[in-house]
């Protein structure tokens, strides 16, 4: 009997994930955060990913950034722009009370559009802030909110 290769066994469960189940399923949990099996559905085509599948990979990349080799990354959540954008830096100044966002390299804030994600990112070593869009639109006016 020949073991199953490790990336069989990964997809073995990712289809499963998507099959049958109860949608409330509870399929991971960490970053205070529960993925159901709803949750991972929403990563078909056609379907609109929601906040939690971005919250939770957002916070495995902040967490990958503390192996070495890594830049140092701070993600905001998924609420962050929108309160952001909708009142002003002073609601949001308590978000980050308990971390010197300074002294990280990279400070990620996924961005949800009508209709899809995008994401700023700010390079604190390269003094930059990028926007990628995959629909190519100008991200200025989220540029300089964020900034």
């Amino acid at each position: 009997h020949e073991p199953i290769p490790l990336f069989q066994a990964m997809e073995k469960e990712i289809s499963a994930a998507f099959e049958s189940g109860e949608p409330e399923d509870v399929l991971s949990s960490g970053f205070r955060l529960t993925i159901t099996r709803d949750d991972i559905r929403t990563l078909l085509p056609l379907r609109w990913l929601n906040d939690r599948i971005m919250n939770f990979y957002i916070s495995l990349i902040e967490e990958r950034s503390m192996q070495e080799g890594y830049p140092s990354v701070y993600a905001f959540n998924t609420f962050f722009y929108p309160k952001l954008n909708a009142t002003s830096q002073k609601a949001v100044k308590r978000w980050t009370k308990d971390v010197d966002i300074f002294k990280h390299d990279i400070i990620l804030v996924p961005i949800h559009l009508r209709n899809h994600w995008t994401l700023l990112a700010v390079d604190l070593r390269k003094k930059t802030i990028k926007y990628f869009d995959s629909f190519g639109q100008n991200g200025d006016h989220i540029c300089k909110t964020v900034l």
